[in-house]
């Protein structure tokens, strides 16, 4: 016994040293851990403290998701969230890094994510912690995924997922008299043609949407211009407006429509009159007149017919008067959008000249389209 304890008497000193160095090490585990953990909170901190804005209650702030973000309108919304300071953080889903460093500000706030549409699991981890998508992109797979992950309704019933689409979507499926009474909706250059079905691709996706159960919103621009003024965005329903759309309005809408509780469930287009400046008091005396969809699939149609009976009005006959004042907003001074070739401006046609794609009806039309 005596030996025994006098051996651990002389290793004890000996152990010190390294139960000491074990502790630091451990301090700096858990220091870097803290850190880290601290630095994801920073990003989802505005929404959750009690008593801080939330978005969906017209406040800055929050995380948003934008798939499509390295096109030119994804972009520009990007641009638009970070100038007007209504996120904290966004989610910047890409499939081109090099693409992405090259058009996405160098701003912290900007979470570069790689993205596979096809995954789902990758969806539902990319969304956890945000607060709205807004989706700029193609694909009904895509869609579908980031959609299903963004259910849950948002504070003040606001839409969570924003959709821009495209305007003249519905018109190659309109009835032959539909077709010839509003033809200068219906016989557009990219009705006329529409490229690899585009049009019925679109179609389908804002299907997707409305079937998803996310509380939702869809805008549909007419033709977009990047060399359009920016003016006061015009809101229709019908799918008969015609015109220009300036991008930098579209974004600027994309990313106010987040606030809007009276644009959830709705479908709508846009379009840009130029050197008009936009509402003071926002968009929601606009909205607020415009029609929720009707509910997809037997439902839906049911209820369409039961309801026709109580409507002020046909919906044909209402869409043919917006027809009509929305022709009226046509750019240039002939105003015949269904003589126009694809890649034809109003302002060539009013000159006789022909547009960078040839003239109508021998246009050579591009394999893709993209927004």
């Amino acid at each position: 016994q005596p030996h025994s304890s006098s051996r651990m008497a002389r290793r004890s000193p000996s152990l010190a040293p390294h139960l000491l160095a074990l502790l630091a090490v451990g301090w700096v585990v858990a220091l870097t851990q803290l850190r880290s953990l601290q630095s994801a909170f920073a990003l989802t901190r505005r929404a959750s403290e009690p008593g801080s804005p939330s978005p969906g209650d017209g406040a800055t702030g929050g995380i948003i998701v934008v798939a499509g973000a390295t096109g030119r309108t994804g972009s520009l919304v990007v641009q638009e969230l970070l100038q007007t300071k209504r996120a904290s953080a966004v989610i910047a889903l890409v499939r081109n890094r090099t693409k992405a460093a090259e058009v996405l500000p160098d701003d912290e706030r900007v979470l570069v994510t790689d993205w596979d549409p096809k995954d789902a699991a990758s969806a539902i981890k990319i969304c956890a912690d945000a607060d709205a998508a807004i989706w700029c992109a193609e694909g009904q797979q895509g869609l579908s995924n980031l959609a299903a992950a963004m259910k849950s309704p948002q504070r003040g019933g606001a839409p969570r997922f924003i959709m821009c689409s495209s305007a003249a979507i519905t018109r190659p499926t309109w009835s032959s008299s539909a077709q010839k009474q509003l033809a200068g909706a219906a016989d557009i250059p990219i009705v006329r043609l529409n490229p690899n079905d585009i049009l019925g691709e679109k179609r389908q996706m804002e299907d997707v949407l409305r079937r998803s159960g996310a509380p939702y919103a869809i805008l549909r621009p007419t033709g977009l211009n990047d060399k359009w003024p920016p003016g006061r965005p015009i809101f229709s329903q019908g799918d008969v407006a015609v015109g220009r759309t300036s991008r930098l309005d579209l974004a600027n809408v994309l990313v106010k429509l987040l606030d809007e509780s009276e644009a959830t469930g709705k479908t709508f287009e846009m379009l840009s009159v130029a050197g008009y400046p936009k509402p003071v008091e926002g968009y929601k005396p606009v909205l607020e007149r415009l029609a929720k969809d009707k509910r997809p699939g037997l439902l839906g149609s049911l209820g369409k017919i039961l309801s026709r009976p109580w409507q002020g009005g046909s919906e044909e006959a209402k869409r043919a008067a917006t027809y009509g004042v929305l022709q009226q907003l046509l750019p240039g001074e002939e105003q015949n959008s269904a003589a126009l070739a694809m890649g034809q401006t109003y302002e060539q046609y009013d000159k006789g000249e022909e547009g960078r794609l040839g003239p109508r009806g021998q246009e050579k039309v591009p394999e893709r389209i993209t927004g």
